[in-house]
């Protein structure tokens, strides 16, 4: 029997009695747990597989093949905790913390307790001052401007946006007894297990080359990219769409670098968190028939989407 799992709060980006076009597709069933646990395995294969490929072949293109692929596949264990945080990658709370944790969040240093409790909250708060994450999608100072815009992005690849995920825990976590040290030791833990697998295997510069450094760069410019463009909006959609609702139709290398499992449905997502990644493309169709929706910005990808944010800030 499939298992029903939890769902955040609405918020002034989600709209309440659309639950009757989803409620057949809330469930964990055993095909969604074989497509779930497939895609995991599948994130960890083909990171260490592209990995393998540079060291039996080595040369520029092969470790920039590598970096792309590790990079992508990190992008995919973020996605995957960010099922978790909201309990719907297995039917069991433990579960999904568990693998939240130690087989996603851990491997690509996001503390899963304190992603955790931001991200309900911001599902909560979407729309509001008080969204914890409105500092990754807002055009307020310095972000109002294209240059500001650019410093913004660079601050976060020189480290800004490391120490927020890693020392800068929500107070729902902190209260719940959870301290900013017992949040990082299974990040240490499977960091130093990483580079232990990967050093008697390889060599011992392949973990930082070819794990941190995908991480540290094009791994967070992505998860940063994409979460400024599925909130952000111009001045002049302001005034029908701030509830912030936006999904991006992509194109299959953007799904693979920067939104793997399903992210790109963001609007579907925030009107009923409750629904699992695989299942978001069938209730986009189901929503698409509802007349009672609020307006959803639906853009034609990520570059797109920059481009137009760009071109809109002033210079």
């Amino acid at each position: 029997m499939p298992t029903a799992a939890p769902q955040a709060p609405p918020g002034p980006g989600q709209v309440r009695g659309l639950t009757h076009l989803a409620g057949d597709l809330v469930g964990i069933s055993t095909g969604l747990l074989a497509y779930n646990f497939a895609y995991l395995a599948s994130a960890w294969i083909l990171a260490i597989g592209a990995i393998a490929l540079f060291w039996l072949e080595p040369a520029w293109y092969t470790f920039m093949l590598a970096f792309l692929v590790v990079s992508s596949r990190q992008q995919a264990l973020l996605n995957v905790e960010h099922e978790c945080a909201h309990g719907k990658f297995v039917g069991s709370r433990r579960g999904n913390e568990l693998i939240g944790t130690w087989l996603s969040g851990a491997a690509v240093g996001s503390p899963f307790a304190a992603a955790q409790a931001r991200h309900l909250s911001h599902h909560r708060l979407l729309g509001t001052a008080d969204d914890p994450d409105r500092h990754l999608h807002n055009d307020e100072a310095p972000r109002d401007s294209r240059l500001g815009l650019l410093g913004y992005f660079a601050r976060a690849l020189l480290g800004a946006y490391a120490l927020m995920v890693l020392f800068d825990p929500p107070e729902k976590s902190v209260k719940a007894g959870r301290s900013p040290l017992q949040m990082l030791l299974p990040i240490v833990v499977v960091q130093a297990a990483l580079f232990a697998a990967l050093t008697p295997a390889f060599a011992w510069w392949v973990y930082p080359a070819l794990w941190l450094a995908p991480l540290a760069s094009l791994t967070t410019l992505s998860h940063l990219v994409r979460s400024y463009t599925e909130h952000a909006i111009s001045e002049d959609e302001r005034p029908g769409h701030s509830n912030r609702l936006i999904t991006i139709q992509s194109n299959r290398l953007e799904r693979g670098i920067v939104s793997p499992y399903f992210m790109n449905y963001h609007a579907e997502h925030h009107l009923l968190p409750s629904v699992p990644a695989p299942r978001l493309p069938e209730l986009q169709g189901r929503l698409g028939e509802e007349a009672s929706l609020p307006p959803i910005i639906e853009r034609p990808s990520y570059a797109a989407a920059m481009r137009r944010m760009f071109a809109a800030l002033k210079r």
